[in-house]
């Protein structure tokens, strides 16, 4: 065996490494931390990008979107969810060049087991598809016939995990279940309807696009109710999926959708400020489906959630490989009489490059295990933080594979600077004591790499302190109403204004409660948006935001002060004369003098309210913001009445736990299908902008971590310094120099540092914080430029740099002469 045999190199690198246990902690635990962010990112792209990979013909599978026109003339943002029904009927009938197709719409129904000696129940999700459905998407049964299910009036499909809830078992061929069916808005009666289980199936990808618990077909009678009930061009009723024949292209299929909808007369009431600039009233597009995660529906919020775990995964790696061979090259500086006499025996630039890459193998090897392990373990707490389940293993071959290869990659990137400085070093000169400094092309390479790290923390901590201060402020804009002390839950959509009626009663009794009440919706969740154009006493047209119908207590749950009008009670008399409530803008935008020269006078409305009847305004309030924080403010016109069914009930309480938790009771109780959850209103609101805060939160874990590896590489950094120049430190504290001197020594060095990152980093947060804000209507104080942002983040780095100089500042002033000046 040779002084320089492959074994003698890896035991010589694991000796290596067991030598300064401290630094070689330091330099795993960062690139394992890298290793993980960059297997938990690439399974969650692998969840977004292609959740549908194994689809037959996946090229030629499209999806339909739909967008409408809004106040003003706005566009919304496409939706998944389509006119199904005469979009597929138009389709059909115009020849559309496609082959299979299928309708896909969705119910959720409570269902129980028949004949179980333990009756078991569940809340299913049902798809009703055409039968089309199942070439489509490859669909293959576990057991049982899915044609049948599908062709059949009283066969259903149930997935392994549905079949589990409901019978126990996946073996659920052949079984039985009843779906309880509210009465239906065409008088067809509610009841129990059984169904029998004629096949089941895999459960899906929760992350894939068809998600559900039951597949059915639409020959029962029910289904046909639901069909006739969603065939409207103007309502987006579920979804529908498509094969373009050979040779046909999307953009074909899209044509012929547009020219379909544009052919449809407009509904009844529509507002005509919707055409304002132009165009026609609503958009159709057809998307092949391994396009939908990037330039789908919701994209632009998820390319920003991928685009920025991608950044602060791949950043967080680099900066972990830049301390790797920050600290590394400073141990190998100290090496210099053992890499002096290898050469001094012989060993040439390939024997010291093997040796080098062998040390840096072993320390990518132990963090790539360490990053897997971490990946592993951090899987759940991504799920949370990205609120969004990881379908695709984190820990699979193909992520041993991809970590191998980074791990290949960072010991080859890492080596090359530590064989370069390994090369300068001259065996006659290390061994008689001389020490040889890197080189100044080594020091600038060291500064800058260092300068890039502290402009990466720069740059995440700026842009995480601007989402998550937007987030939070656009969680606190003034809304016109009171949110503190109220709760809320929402109803199944079959409750009866009876059933509710009884409920809001019993909830009144309770001694915490000062107020309750039933409507559409909480105020400022937004999930609906109707509106309607009005004409006020001069014949003017004006569009109001409307779509909110309140039982009595309403107003007072949520504060709405009147500041003209009264409401009686019960509500009888203001819906005897359609009354109508207005906000303080809605009477400017219709041109009354005053809020009280509104109250009694009547308002032309749209055919789609009241079928076009007069209606009185019996009250106004001050103006409410119903809008979420990237939408401007509109004018609103709400109306009382007596009772309603489904929506979502409200209380003022003085003990909102307490209320919370006999609320969600007392719903089960009276609906005992429902799931739905009693929550606070301020928790229910801060939904709407909860993307957003994930998204602050993740890069504001990518800052920290930025920020750890950049306190890493100035300890780096500092260390080295401290080292080339204390000789100098010691000759001039010799020569009279205090600590103030020593300090100004060191911290100029870091300071430049500091100033370069920061010139570097803080126009480009600057830019990227700008960018971001400006999809906001209420945006957040951040000053001129996000000024307060980017001195913020300057303190902080500062704050950083002088904690993790400290400790060197302090081993500069205790150096010993005698052994400084010995070498």
């Amino acid at each position: 065996m040779t002084a320089f045999s492959p074994s003698l190199t890896w035991r010589s690198a694991w000796r290596q490494l067991r030598a300064e246990p401290g630094p070689a902690a330091l330099v795993i635990a960062g690139l394992a931390l890298g290793l993980a962010l960059a297997l938990l990112t690439a399974s969650f792209l692998q969840d977004v990008l292609r959740p549908d990979g194994e689809l037959p013909e996946g090229d030629r599978l499209v999806s339909f979107e739909f967008r409408a026109r809004g106040p003003g003339g706005i566009t919304t943002e496409w939706f998944d969810s389509v006119p199904t029904v005469p979009l597929y009927a138009g389709l059909r009938d115009a020849g559309a060049p496609v082959a299979e197709m299928s309708r896909l719409l969705f119910t959720q129904l409570p269902a129980q087991a028949v004949d179980e000696k333990q009756p078991r129940g569940a809340r299913l999700s049902i798809a009703l598809a055409d039968a089309d459905l199942q070439a489509l998407f490859g669909l293959r049964p576990l057991a049982g016939d899915l044609t049948a299910a599908l062709s059949t009036p009283e066969g259903i499909a149930l997935t392994a995990q549905a079949a589990e809830k409901l019978f126990g078992t996946a073996q659920a061929l052949g079984r039985t279940f009843a779906v309880s069916l509210p009465p239906l808005p065409d008088g067809t009666p509610g009841g129990q309807f059984p169904l029998t289980v004629k096949a089941v199936l895999p459960n899906p990808n929760p992350n894939g696009t068809l998600v559900f618990d039951a597949l059915a077909g639409f020959n029962a009678p029910a289904a046909k109710v639901y069909l006739k009930l969603s065939d409207n061009w103007y309502q987006t009723s579920g979804r529908l999926f498509a094969r373009l024949r050979p040779g046909a292209a999307p953009a074909q299929l899209t044509a012929l959708a547009q020219r379909l909808a544009e052919q449809q007369p407009l509904p009844p009431g529509f507002p005509m400020d919707f055409l304002k600039g132009g165009g026609p009233a609503a958009y159709l597009r057809a998307l092949p489906v391994a396009d939908i995660g990037l330039h789908g529906a919701g994209s632009p919020q998820r390319r920003l959630q991928l685009g920025g775990l991608a950044a602060a995964a791949a950043a967080v790696l680099a900066l972990a490989v830049i301390n790797f061979v920050n600290l590394w090259s400073v141990r190998t500086l100290r090496r210099q009489r053992e890499i002096g006499l290898r050469k001094s025996l012989g060993a040439g630039g390939r024997q010291l490059a093997a040796q080098f890459f062998a040390e840096a193998t072993v320390v990518a090897a132990l963090a790539g295990a360490l990053g897997l392990l971490l990946a592993w373990w951090g899987t759940p707490w991504a799920e949370a933080l990205l609120q969004r389940r990881f379908h695709a293993p984190v820990v699979s071959a193909a992520m041993v594979a991809l970590t191998a290869g980074l791990c290949a990659a960072i010991a080859a990137l890492s080596a090359l600077p530590l064989t370069s400085i390994a090369l300068r070093v001259r065996p006659a000169e290390s061994l008689a004591g001389r020490s040889h400094s890197e080189g100044a092309a080594s020091r600038w390479l060291r500064r800058f790499m260092t300068t890039l790290q502290f402009a990466a923390a720069a740059l995440f901590a700026a842009l995480a302190l601007t989402v998550l201060w937007q987030a939070r402020y656009a969680g606190s804009i003034p809304r016109g109403f009171d949110i503190d002390g109220r709760v809320a839950v929402d109803l199944p959509w079959w409750s009866q204004p009876a059933q509710t009626a009884s409920l809001i009663e019993q909830v009144r009794r309770w001694p915490e409660v000062i107020a309750a009440a039933v409507a559409d919706d909480v105020p400022g969740r937004d999930f609906s948006s109707w509106y309607g154009e009005f004409r006020g006493p001069d014949g003017r047209s004006v569009s109001l935001r409307t779509g909110v119908d309140f039982t009595p207590g309403y107003l007072q749950v949520y504060g709405m002060r009147v500041i003209a009008g009264r409401l009686s009670a019960d509500h009888v008399a203001e819906k005897a004369q359609r009354g109508i409530v207005l906000d303080r803008s809605a009477v400017r935008a219709l041109g009354f003098a005053s809020p009280e020269a509104a109250v009694g006078r009547t308002l032309g409305t749209p055919a789609n309210i009241d079928g076009g009847q007069p209606a009185t305004i019996v009250a106004v309030i001050e103006d409410i913001r119903l809008e979420g924080p990237r939408s401007p403010p509109q004018p609103h016109a709400i109306r009382p009445v007596v009772e309603r069914g489904d929506g979502a009930i409200s209380v003022h309480t003085r003990d909102p736990r307490a209320t919370a938790s006999k609320l969600a009771a007392l719903v089960r109780e009276r609906f005992p299908d429902t799931l739905n959850e009693a929550l606070p209103v301020r928790d229910m609101l801060l939904q709407k902008v909860a993307d957003d805060a994930r998204l602050g939160r993740l890069i504001g874990l990518a800052g920290l971590l930025a920020l750890g590896l950049a306190a890493v590489g100035i300890y780096a950094l500092a260390a080295y310094t401290l080292r080339r120049r204390e000789r100098e430190i010691v000759l001039r504290r010799l020569h009279g120099a205090g600590a103030g001197a020593v300090a100004g020594l060191l911290l100029r060095e870091f300071a430049g540092v500091l100033a370069v990152a920061c010139a570097l980093a803080l126009p480009v947060a600057a830019w990227l914080s700008q960018r971001y804000l400006a999809d906001f209507v209420e945006r957040a104080p951040v000053g001129p430029g996000s000024l307060w942002v980017l001195l913020a983040s300057v303190a902080l780095l500062a704050l950083v740099t002088a904690l993790a100089v400290a400790r060197h500042l302090y081993a500069a002033l205790a150096l010993r002469p005698l052994q400084a000046l010995r070498g």
